[in-house]
């Protein structure tokens, strides 16, 4: 967890909708249309995440004096924030299920998942602005287009793994054998310890100058691509 724990409501909620949730998508994307039950998975990774001592904690109400454990608002913003973000749908009686989404742009980019085929495309480093540092590495996700729509891309990738802040591209460069190029950056990053230990995958602790610099190696004649 990249958020640090304490026991106030506002750190249940931002935990539930930056952290949790994705894990929760994460877990359940395999099974496609199936039903299943909320309350169920949260429950397993919350005690994967939390101690018993923690979730026990009682927490006051924000207008009261009452207080509700936190196990339990967790149990209140996960399917709260799922059915309002559009994260799953919610079929009553607690029973959820993935919302189906448009995959035209990843089976275009299936077309280069060969690192030994010959396709050009566009290699694009994204993050988001809340974990963006101006000084030294942050996370960094490296990835691959053929579509040639940057974008559209990210945004749709976004919207299968949970994202609920808007991703900014920081660059992208045309290149040539371009799964190959991905293939090489990946590997170097990973051979440096510097991939992400979190759900998903092509998530580096890194900046973007290295990135650039691997590109560039591996690369020469990499075009940078302008962004307005």
């Amino acid at each position: 967890m990249t958020i640090q724990f304490e026991p106030t409501r506002s750190y249940v909620y931002k935990a539930a909708r930056y952290e949790l949730l994705p894990h929760i998508a994460e877990i359940v994307r395999d099974r496609g249309d199936e039903l299943f039950l909320l309350r169920e998975v949260s429950k397993r990774l919350l005690s994967e995440t939390y101690t018993p001592e923690q979730l026990e904690i009682r927490i006051k109400k924000a207008t009261s004096d009452v207080t509700e454990k936190m196990s339990n608002i967790f149990g209140f913003y996960i399917p709260f924030l799922a059915e309002g973000l559009r994260v799953f749908e919610n079929l009553g009686s607690g029973q959820f299920r993935n919302i189906s989404i448009d995959e035209e742009l990843a089976e275009a980019d299936a077309v280069a998942t060969d690192i030994d085929s010959n396709d050009s495309g566009i290699i694009y480093a994204y993050s988001f602005p809340s974990i963006m540092k101006n000084d030294g590495k942050f996370p960094i996700k490296v990835g691959l287009t053929t579509t040639g729509d940057t974008d559209a891309r990210v945004k749709q990738q976004c919207k299968q793994t949970c994202c609920f802040e808007y991703p900014l591209v920081i660059k992208t460069w045309e290149v040539q054998r371009v799964a190959a190029i991905e293939d090489a950056i990946h590997s170097t990053l990973e051979a440096r310890g510097s991939k992400c230990k979190a759900p998903g995958t092509e998530w580096f602790d890194t900046t973007l100058e290295e990135i650039e610099t691997i590109v560039m190696f591996v690369q020469p004649t990499a075009r940078p691509v302008s962004r307005s």
